[in-house]
């Protein structure tokens, strides 16, 4: 018998755990004592923080035994302990018997209730530095304003004031509770009826007060364009000093850790009014974040389904996530919901790795990484809702839909400054195909490839400019970028110089696939995709998807490699155009 747990907890009768702070004992421990209550009639507050590695641990008293707390909880219960001496808080790590896989199978369907009903939720984010005394100086502010003056000097200062401001809010982004799952962070958020209060070392600030601020940077952000003063020296100084490493800021062409928390500045306010997450986005809040058991990927985010959706779900840790996964990516491909088909369309596949290939590794999901289809789908689907059915034996998923093309040709767009000119010559390679084949769809398949920033070339005379120059059979690619001629300011280029004209070609490349591949297909098709399509890969458009998709010929039925996009056929509309007037015919495409 667990002496600190001699009795489960009853999930039928409400029952929950709290723990009291009631100091430190003579060897400086923090100490606590265990209480079992009824959710309903309790009144304690939530923590909310990161495990932290759960091999990595410092010693507290629960009910005068030692129990090994994580670095983490540890510092935030040491931390917060003068403030809640003598307060019930509810702490999962302490408060559920995380041995007792029959109680966790119990108390997660409690979550929504448990945050529900909490006085108030207090998220521990850790430690303070640079990046925190900076936000701390900006609160402090009785109404924290970004605006300045709009001339001179004063403008530079105003436009890297925003730019160091990019780079603190990035700092925080990536402490990694933003990133956490378990019971943690979206369900706390949300679920809270007061405002949370984030606690980073002695500082303490509301979630409204810091959302506040964020968002009246992200308006400032906005109106500066993507390139003022993005690299001034004092903006470069600042992120060596916060950590942040300036090819991390533009891998992907955005901040993925910033547009984490520019989901989380309005999602609170919206869940508020609809009171739960349908079923398909919960998949997509899990994209970019961390679990220590893979179920919780699914299970993490009980509290934020509707009742209906809850029955869908059934809490067992010791069956098979991947079971999990299995019947969670059925109802996305299967229901009637075209919210579900988007989201399947924008996941990433791996390589299948002994189960089928359209079950997805939630685990593995990410927001702009290259494998993501984010950025590639189009707006709306085409047939919907899909033809769908499964084999007897449930391994193999059939989805009706149109060949559009093979794949003859690719090239990866690496996302380094190493990769420039192997970015350039793959380019030039592309825009030769596409001029020999009367189809110079290249720049179309940048700009419509931006993910609604705004258009990557300035202007079309700008963009002809570059087709031009990439035309040109002379077209230096490989001495120019070191030459003393290539480096020559030009008239015709408008006193830039044919390395910088590559250069930005290439940085345009990179922002636009954003680590993915180029290809083209036998039709003369120019498209965009995850890079490990290749040639003798198939672009099929599955009905009641929100993109193409590449698929790769195994015995027998086909592996899903990603989704795509391809241009000229970024719509709907121009997609039942382009089958009808090639006659291409509905095909059935077996997926294992």
């Amino acid at each position: 018998m667990n002496m600190l747990y001699p009795q489960r907890l009853d999930a039928a009768s409400w029952e929950v755990r709290t723990i009291t702070i009631t100091g430190q004992d003579e060897n400086g421990l923090i100490a606590c004592s265990l209480n079992t209550v009824c959710l309903t009639e309790a009144t304690y507050t939530a923590l909310s923080y990161v495990w932290g590695d759960p091999k990595v641990t410092k010693p507290i008293l629960v009910d005068g035994q030692v129990f090994q707390a994580t670095v983490n909880l540890e510092l935030g219960l040491r931390t917060l302990g003068q403030d809640f001496v003598g307060k019930a808080l509810w702490v999962d790590a302490i408060c559920i018997n995380q041995q007792d896989i029959a109680e966790k199978n119990q108390q997660v369907p409690l979550m929504g209730e448990l945050y529900g009903h909490a006085a108030g939720v207090v998220i521990w984010l850790g430690e303070s530095d640079p990046a925190m005394e900076m936000l701390m100086e900006g609160l402090a502010q009785e109404a924290p304003s970004l605006g300045a003056g709009v001339d001179g000097t004063s403008k530079r200062q105003h436009e890297i004031g925003i730019r160091k401001n990019e780079s603190m809010f990035m700092a925080i982004a990536r402490r990694p509770w933003w990133k956490r799952i378990w019971l943690q962070v979206v369900q706390e958020a949300l679920l809270s009826q007061e405002d949370p209060v984030f606690r980073c070392g002695p500082h303490e600030f509301t979630w409204s007060r810091f959302f506040g601020f964020f968002l009246a940077h992200y308006k400032e952000a906005e109106k500066l364009g993507s390139t003022s003063n993005e690299r001034a020296p004092e903006v470069s100084e600042w992120q060596e000093r916060l950590g942040i490493q300036d090819s991390e800021h533009y891998k992907y062409g955005a901040g993925s850790d910033v547009v984490i928390l520019s989901v989380y500045a309005t999602v609170r306010n919206d869940f508020q009014r609809i009171n739960h997450v349908p079923l398909s986005a919960i998949v997509a809040m899990g994209f970019d974040r961390a679990a220590t058991v893979p179920h919780d990927y699914i299970y993490g985010f009980l509290g934020l389904m509707s009742e209906h959706d809850t029955t869908l779900v059934d809490v067992d840790y010791n069956s098979s996530h991947w079971d999990l996964y299995r019947a969670f990516a059925e109802n996305l491909v299967a229901s009637e919901d075209e919210d579900g088909t988007k989201v399947f369309s924008t996941l990433c596949f791996s390589d299948g790795e002994g189960r089928p290939s359209w079950v997805p590794d939630f685990g593995r999901q990410s927001m702009l990484g290259p494998q993501s289809g984010m950025l590639l789908i189009i707006d709306k689907s085409w047939h919907f809702p899909p033809t769908v059915w499964f084999s007897d034996d449930n391994e193999v998923l059939m989805l009706a839909g149109v060949l559009l093309g093979d794949i003859i040709w690719s090239r990866h767009i690496q996302a380094s400054q190493d990769g420039l000119l192997s970015n350039i010559s793959g380019i030039v390679n592309l825009a030769r195909r596409e001029t020999a084949a009367g189809t110079p769809s290249l720049t179309r398949l940048f700009t419509g490839n931006n993910g609604g920033r705004g258009p990557l070339l300035k202007n079309e005379a700008e963009s002809d400019r570059w087709w031009e120059h990439l035309m040109d059979d002379a077209f230096p690619i490989k001495a120019v970028l070191s030459s003393e001629a290539g480096q020559e300011p030009r008239g015709e280029l408008d006193g830039l110089s044919i390395s910088s004209v590559c250069s930005q070609l290439a940085a345009s490349a990179l922002l636009t696939s954003a680590g993915r591949s180029l290809f083209v297909t036998t039709n003369g098709q120019i498209g965009i995709g995850v890079p490990r399509c290749q040639p003798g890969d198939l672009v099929v458009y599955l009905y009641g998807m929100y993109a193409p998709f590449v698929l790769r010929p195994k015995s027998g039925h086909y592996t899903i490699i990603g989704a795509a996009r391809i241009a000229g056929l970024e719509d709907a509309a121009s997609l039942e155009r382009y089958c009808t007037e090639h006659q291409l015919a509905k095909a059935t495409f077996r997926l294992g």
